[in-house]
């Protein structure tokens, strides 16, 4: 089951802990996406250990392919969800603003939470 999380409070503690509270965010919405989805996609742990792994180039790949992962089951529910979050996520990435990408993808995640994830 989904949760709300506050966007706010999260990314003022990813940027008072220098990124340490980012990490946690990253398995939560992966964890999110992944229930919504149903289908063991994304993982997480993986997806965090590549990045480390390839001194964050995998990092960029994951922020477009969670987001394209997110729309696939909003589309199929039915939601009306702005196609080009995978595209800004990425952008917004290669420009060191990847906290952005996670804000959009946690929106969509805690409307589709206030909605009690029901179709």
């Amino acid at each position: 089951m989904l949760q709300q999380r506050s966007i706010p409070l999260y990314v003022i503690l990813t940027i008072v802990t220098c990124g340490i509270w980012g990490i946690v965010w990253f398995f939560q919405l992966g964890g999110d996406i992944q229930s919504l989805r149903g289908d063991g996609k994304p993982s997480a742990g993986t997806d965090f250990l590549l990045t480390i792994v390839t001194c964050g180039l995998w990092g960029i790949y994951v922020s477009y392919q969670w987001p394209t992962l997110l729309l696939e089951p909003l589309r199929a529910r039915g939601r009306q969800v702005d196609s080009n979050l995978p595209v800004m996520s990425l952008v917004l990435t290669l420009f060191g603003l990847n906290i952005v990408g996670w804000v959009l993808m946690q929106q969509l995640l805690n409307d589709e939470a206030t909605r009690g994830g029901q179709q």
